[in-house]
């Protein structure tokens, strides 16, 4: 499957009409815009993270694309995100918050390399692939004060 880049279009089949209105004009501060581009890309950011979390992984040299085996989990993020921050919660169902939970998990899989994404076109060079979570082994010094050598202190 091709990578593939999401529109306001593509989110407008997971939200109504009112629904994305509200959206996109409630909880505004004076001068802020539609909040509907910052989400799609900080969503589309975050998966592609999660996609780089994986050695095996490569992304799109496109920063704006993601695999469309993700386009479902993405979208269903995004809903999320953006009935989140309405002041009325009753358009975050229960089915609704379960596909962003099954979403984000997808995600994880990703990264853990449990569910494999189509290799991108024309992919980004490798030293411009985002690392993944690395850890750092750390190791304890060694113990002067012990139970042993304290027990005739008193």
């Amino acid at each position: 499957m091709p990578w593939i880049t999401l529109t306001a279009t593509d989110v407008r089949t997971r939200l109504t009409g009112p629904e994305l209105a509200a959206a996109q004009a409630a909880a505004l501060q004076g001068g802020q815009g539609d909040p509907l581009p910052d989400v799609v890309a900080q969503v589309v950011a975050e998966a592609r993270g999660y996609i780089a979390g994986h050695a095996s992984n490569r992304l799109d040299a496109d920063t704006s694309t993601i695999p469309a085996a993700l386009q479902s989990a993405v979208l269903a993020i995004i809903r999320y995100r953006l009935l989140t921050r309405l002041p009325v919660k009753s358009l975050l169902t229960e089915d609704r918050v379960k596909e962003n939970e099954q979403a984000l998990l997808l995600l994880r899989m990703v990264a853990r390399g449990e569910f494999a994404v189509d290799a991108p076109a024309a992919a980004a060079p490798v030293e411009d692939q985002q690392a993944g979570g690395g850890a750092v082994l750390i190791s304890a010094a060694p113990r002067h004060a012990t139970a042993q050598s304290l027990r005739n202190l008193l």
